[in-house]
């Protein structure tokens, strides 16, 4: 099992980072192979 999140948050630690990061540990807890894209530059 495959898992993408995307963030298009400009702020690079803004909560919707922490909030994917946690999603992504989740994820990986539950066997799926995590990916993280930032949208911001």
């Amino acid at each position: 099992m495959n898992a993408l999140f995307i963030n298009g948050s400009p702020r690079k630690n803004g909560n919707t980072a922490k909030l994917l990061k946690r999603a992504m540990e989740g994820a990986a807890e539950a066997g799926a192979e995590t990916e993280l894209i930032n949208l911001f530059v």
